[in-house]
């Protein structure tokens, strides 16, 4: 999957997310919009806690390390309410 194509203003909380490295995440919660990232996230394979994301799923917003940056490239919609 491409980094940069989705848009996670449309996840809802509990959503999973794959990053580009093929870690699983949880969508959080949207962040407020005074802060520097977008978007809260939690991974769930590894035990790396929890993180943030620009609306377009990147690790950074600029300086950007495709090798090592775990970049969301697929939302995986919940089926049920969590």
């Amino acid at each position: 999957m491409e980094r940069g194509k989705v848009d996670l203003r449309e996840c809802q909380k509990g959503d999973t997310l794959i990053s580009a490295l093929g870690a699983r995440l949880r969508y959080v919660k949207p962040l407020p919009d005074d802060s520097y990232y977008d978007h809260e996230v939690e991974f769930l394979d590894m035990n790396l806690g929890y993180g943030s994301r620009t609306h377009d799923g990147y690790v950074f917003k600029h300086n950007r390390i495709p090798e090592t940056d775990h970049d969301i490239v697929e939302i995986i919609k919940q089926t049920s309410k969590v």
